[in-house]
């Protein structure tokens, strides 16, 4: 998981959800001193993962930040725009534009390494 905001905030927000278990990583802009949607973000997820860009895949809902960041650092670039929040001139940002999660593994096309049981029916 890669926030703008600090770790202290959203590791509380996972763990009060109850799915904090479910990321291997977990990256905040005020710890890392670098904040979406500049590249070295992205990358610095990358490396925390211990993979290479193109085997990367970062869903985010919004165009410039999410989607042209990860897509302009090499990433598989997955803009989840649901109930269409921006114009459609904002869906060049990346390669893939999906309205839910449950169009993502049709995309990914493969097995993940995403620590949390599949809920996609």
């Amino acid at each position: 998981m890669l926030s703008n905001s600090s770790l202290h905030v959203q590791d509380r927000k996972l763990r009060v959800l109850g799915v904090r278990d479910r990321f291997e990583a977990v990256l905040c802009a005020a710890e890392l001193g670098v904040s979406k949607p500049e590249a070295g973000a992205f990358l610095a997820v990358c490396e925390a993962l211990t993979l290479p860009p193109h085997l990367v895949a970062y869903v985010g809902d919004h165009p410039e930040i999410d989607g042209r960041g990860a897509a302009d650092a090499g990433l598989l670039s997955v803009w989840i725009d649901r109930g269409g929040a921006y114009t459609s001139g904002d869906a060049s940002t990346g390669p893939h534009r999906i309205a839910s999660l449950t169009e993502l593994p049709a995309i990914l096309g493969s097995e993940s390494r995403f620590g949390a049981p599949s809920t996609f029916r």
